[in-house]
């Protein structure tokens, strides 16, 4: 990391607006407040003189980082969010607000867990007992829509399942993203588990399997995430913001849910996606499955006990305990919410096409075209016409299969790549 410049005080401004003059980060106002939002800043001109923060000069010139870290602590709670537009485009200055941004993450979560301190611990939480009971109807409900049921009989096809996979990918990539965050809480840091669980890259390779390499690194851009894959980032966001504890509740839901039925659901997508039977030799192929094989965990089952043994002995307040109970109720309104998302789309034939569709359009068109030739052929045949004519259609419909079969085949390689 670029180390930042050194830093003088500013005890000798008269005049707050030249500020912006003197520290980059400042350039373009306050760096800490949107001014859409609050109008008692005057932050568009950099006159920060309003700001008490700011009464006796810049109170983050000369300070130590545990002072800054103090100073983080006083900033109100209805002080405006950070705006990334207003920063500086100079670099010494977006080097400085990162810091400060640091510190006020730190505070953040400090402070949270200073409020939870100061409440009681359940001595026997029972959390994984406690969100099981909490989600029991929820669950059937989530077993129960169109798109699950579809999924559980293998009666779903590979665009449906690129479709599912491309949402999960968001879906995982923020969630890791906010467990490898707030991982230094009692709480999360309990199911922190990066090696064993995380499913962002294995998800990656699933869609680069279905889509190639190209389309895949098109389809993962944050801004192509549907309604519904929003509203579960956000709601994840949200969660986090009320209390770290909360996320407890989606690694519980996600990864739980993965490790018990993934298998299930693997074999139900060989059959009836990649169309595998189970004599196949590459039946033990993870290719296009990377997401249910967990490959760094040892024994799945012991494994979910000790993380459900971790739960249970999690450092929680009763009200901490009711909050996450909820949210794994959400966890799965959000699950619920992609499923129909996906069913919808597949009924307004709005999903991107796969690779194996692709193939599967080429290997028709042969099909198709091979019946007429040897229906011409048997016509032929009827009308007693010479033997070479027969000898040679019969060869040419063999040719048209297996160049097209060669096309395909290429194509798939030229995706990849």
């Amino acid at each position: 990391m670029t180390a930042p410049p050194p830093h003088p005080g500013l005890d000798h401004l008269d005049n707050f607006d030249e500020l912006k003059h003197l520290c980059p980060a400042f350039a373009k106002g306050c760096p800490y407040a949107n001014v859409d939002q609050v109008d008692s800043l005057a932050v568009k001109s950099a006159d920060i003189s309003r700001c008490p923060a700011f009464k006796e000069g810049c109170p983050f010139s000369t300070k130590t980082q545990e002072e800054v870290a103090a100073l983080m602590k006083q900033i109100p709670k209805d002080h405006p969010a950070l705006d990334s537009k207003e920063l500086a485009l100079n670099e010494q200055g977006v080097i400085l607000v990162k810091m400060l941004n640091g510190f006020l993450e730190k505070a953040k979560l400090e402070n949270i867990m200073e409020q939870e301190q100061k409440q009681e611990y359940l001595e026997d939480p029972q959390l994984a007992m406690a969100m099981r009971e909490g989600t029991k109807v929820i669950h059937r409900a989530a077993e129960t829509s169109v798109f699950t049921k579809r999924f559980l009989k293998g009666d779903i096809n590979a665009d449906e399942y690129g479709r599912y996979i491309n949402s999960l990918y968001f879906v995982y990539k923020n969630m890791e993203a906010l467990l490898e965050q707030y991982k230094d809480h009692p709480a999360v840091n309990l199911i922190y588990f990066p090696v064993e669980l995380n499913r962002t890259e294995a998800l990656l390779q699933d869609l680069e399997y279905f889509y190639g390499a190209q389309h895949a690194a098109e389809l993962i851009d944050p801004s192509l995430m549907t309604p519904a894959v929003e509203m579960y980032v956000k709601a994840m966001q949200l969660a986090c913001a009320q209390s770290p504890a909360l996320l407890v509740a989606h690694s519980y839901s996600r990864y739980l849910g993965d490790l018990s039925g993934g298998q299930i659901l693997a074999k139900r997508l060989k059959k009836h996606v990649l169309g595998l039977n189970e004599d196949d030799s590459a039946w033990d192929t993870t290719e296009g499955l990377n997401f249910y094989y967990f490959n760094n965990l040892g024994n799945q089952s012991e494994f979910k006990n000790s993380y459900r043994e971790k739960l249970n002995a999690a450092k929680v307040t009763a009200e901490t305990r009711d909050l996450i109970v909820t949210e794994a109720i959400r966890s799965f309104e959000l699950n619920i919410a992609l499923f129909d998302e996906v069913q919808q789309l597949s009924e307004a034939n709005s999903l991107h096409p796969t690779i194996l569709t692709k193939e599967e359009v080429i290997l028709e068109l042969v099909e198709e075209e091979t019946i007429k030739v040897i229906e011409v052929n048997t016509t032929n045949q009827e009308k007693k016409k010479s033997s070479s004519v027969g000898k040679w259609l019969g060869l040419a419909s063999l040719s048209i299969a297996a160049i097209a079969v060669g096309v395909a085949g290429y194509q798939r390689y030229v995706q990849k790549k």
